[in-house]
């Protein structure tokens, strides 16, 4: 009977889930990846801890170590698993298992998605939510007091904040059966007991489509919670661009500023730009970009090797479709255009 001792189990549950999905040819960027569990269209599984040994999907609740990942993607068991980490980085295991034992192959787990399984996003809990809900202090704080941003703006795109979760939860359960707030990914259930699935306290932004139908929603985590994911999306949602309803103000020709994330688009709004937001560096809703090839474009990209590549991607994409991306500079030293706007507009309103 093979056995794995507890040494060794320890030391495998100290290795980074972030190397072990990689090596699986699971893609990771900025310690987040496409959850396999379920049907995910945002990065929702994220690894954390000094060395991302741990990781944890923030919309089906599974995690672990970097041995319940194999298990969970494979069809290895516990044994198998450990076998399969110790082999692949290179971990003695003295002699609890012979050479017969070793693992050349693995499989993944079929994962078969059936037609009744998929959810919607569910826009009367997520309108229920919008209606029942205002700009907290908290929120203000953050968009006015440390963002300088236009209150009109916010106002126009109706955002909001939450603060308080366990209330929300409190009114929410008696407006809609509990079914329905599960499937809606907005709320989820942990020893018997329903929680708000989004961090909080938090931002919402709302995501509407050009006719002005809700679509999304899109939370701005304000806590200070470290392992807290900053940004969340309701996995049931389609990708979508940020303030697509601006469309239908814009003629042919005009200029039109793509930006990375959602706040550079609120800053750039605020300095009286017209702007859309894809959701992330790594997340380009093409149903929608599409629709900006009449606009002459244009983006601040971030300062980063993520906002480098979105800019790479996106002129790519464009140019594909005969317009062209233009790339305009921020100042030296200045990450984003959220901190050109702090620094520039933030400066004149103080």
């Amino acid at each position: 009977m093979v056995r794995i001792s507890q040494e060794t189990i320890s030391r495998l549950c100290m290795l980074s889930c972030e190397s072990v999905a990689e090596r699986l040819g699971i893609e990771v960027r900025r310690h987040k990846a496409l959850c396999f569990m379920h049907e995910d269209h945002h990065p929702s599984l994220s690894f954390f801890g000094e060395n991302r040994e741990r990781w944890n999907c923030f919309v089906c609740n599974k995690g672990g170590s970097a041995i319940d990942f194999v298990t969970e993607y494979t069809e290895l068991n516990f044994v198998e698993a450990c076998q399969w980490l110790c082999q692949t980085f290179g971990i003695p295991v003295e002699n609890y298992f012979s050479a017969k034992s070793s693992i050349k192959t693995i499989h993944t787990k079929k994962r078969l998605k059936l037609e009744e399984e998929e959810k919607s996003f569910s826009k009367a809990v997520a309108q229920w939510i919008l209606d029942n809900n205002s700009l907290t202090e908290n929120g203000k704080r953050f968009l006015f007091g440390k963002r300088f941003l236009n209150t009109e703006v916010i106002k126009q795109l109706n955002i909001i904040s939450i603060d308080d979760s366990k209330l929300l939860v409190e009114k929410i359960v008696k407006i809609f059966d509990s079914k329905v707030l599960l499937d809606s990914g907005f709320i989820t259930v942990t020893n018997e007991k329903l929680y708000f699935r989004l961090f909080t306290p938090c931002l919402i932004f709302p995501y509407y489509d050009k006719e002005g139908n809700l679509v999304g929603i899109q939370s701005r985590y304000l806590g200070a919670n470290v392992d807290a994911p900053r940004f969340q999306f309701i996995s049931a949602q389609k990708t979508r661009l940020f303030n697509l309803p601006i469309l239908n103000t814009m003629k042919f020709g005009e200029d039109l500023f793509i930006s990375e994330g959602i706040t550079d688009c609120l800053a750039l709004l605020s300095s009286g730009k017209k702007a859309v937001a894809i959701p992330s560096a790594t997340i380009l809703p093409q149903f929608d970009l599409i629709k900006l090839r009449t606009y002459k474009l244009h983006i601040y990209p971030d300062q980063d090797n993520a906002g480098r590549l979105a800019y790479i991607n996106l002129r790519k994409f464009f140019i594909n479709h005969y317009t062209m991306l233009k790339a305009e500079q921020l100042p030296e030293g200045v990450k984003d255009y959220s901190e050109y706007y702090i620094t520039t507009y933030g400066r004149q309103e103080s």
